[in-house]
């Protein structure tokens, strides 16, 4: 068991380390168990503590010591469960309060390498086509390529166009070569290869729905940004396909 995994499902570093000696040793005293999970013993006590309110763990007697033993791990993924529910209860409301300023432009920022996987994960949410500019051999320089072949998977599972405009480099063509393999569905997916003395892209730009997604390909400089904005988008998408009509059709789109 991963303390990481506990993690991601709400719980700080030091409980999900006390948790985990609780499951381990069947219940103990705490002493015993700050031992196993490598806490101070009084640290242990208060996260013991907040873990019984948080209905997690159980209290118990034995031998007038108190002891403290794991519930039943299920109640730990119900209650992710139920905040999943409520979450989803609530989204309508939540899109709503968003649809009511859709006429204002709206621009948000991120950072670090979490904010390069969520400007990503907004494009799958293209109704029609993604159109822009990249650069394929640079890609894998910001994130894992095995999370870029898995989001190349998910978009085309969706049957998202894309169509991009990208630097001739061997990198880019290996790249593209493990996100596309044979027998992909060429109509989906169009990529353009230009002369990389004219096209030195150390930005991504990706256009889809009213939104501009741009992150950056440098990772000294990990940004994001997604621009919300239908006179902006359309006036992008206008200066893409000139500069695609531009481009040099003679290379082949894939290897």
């Amino acid at each position: 068991m991963q303390t990481s995994d506990l993690i991601e499902l709400g719980l700080t570093e030091d409980e999900a380390k006390v948790y985990v000696a609780l499951l381990e040793l069947g219940g103990s005293y705490v002493s015993a168990i700050a031992k196993q999970a490598g806490v101070h013993r009084v640290v242990c006590y208060k996260i013991l503590e907040g873990l019984t309110a948080k209905g997690l763990i159980a209290q118990f007697a034995k031998n007038n010591v108190r002891h403290f033993s794991a519930e039943d791990p299920r109640i730990l993924v119900r209650k992710q469960q139920k905040k999943l529910e409520r979450a989803e209860k609530i989204l309508p409301e939540l899109l709503s309060m968003t649809h009511a300023l859709a006429y204002k432009p709206k621009i948000q920022y991120y950072e670090g390498t979490e904010g390069i996987r969520n400007v990503l994960e907004d494009t799958l949410n293209a109704e029609k086509e993604i159109i822009g500019y990249t650069d394929f051999g640079a890609l894998p320089r910001v994130l894992p390529e095995n999370e870029l072949i898995d989001y190349a998977n998910r978009k085309l599972e969706k049957r998202i166009r894309t169509r991009f405009l990208s630097p001739h480099s061997n990198e880019g063509l290996k790249h593209l070569g493990h996100c596309y393999p044979q027998g992909f569905h060429t109509h989906l997916v169009e990529v353009l290869f230009v002369d990389p003395a004219h096209a030195a892209f150390e930005y991504q730009i990706a256009f889809y729905n009213d939104r501009a997604a741009i992150l950056s390909l440098n990772p000294n400089e990990l940004l994001g940004m997604i621009i919300e904005s239908p006179v902006y988008a359309k006036t992008e998408r206008a200066v893409f396909e000139l500069a695609w009509k531009g481009a040099d059709k003679g290379r082949q789109p894939l290897p």
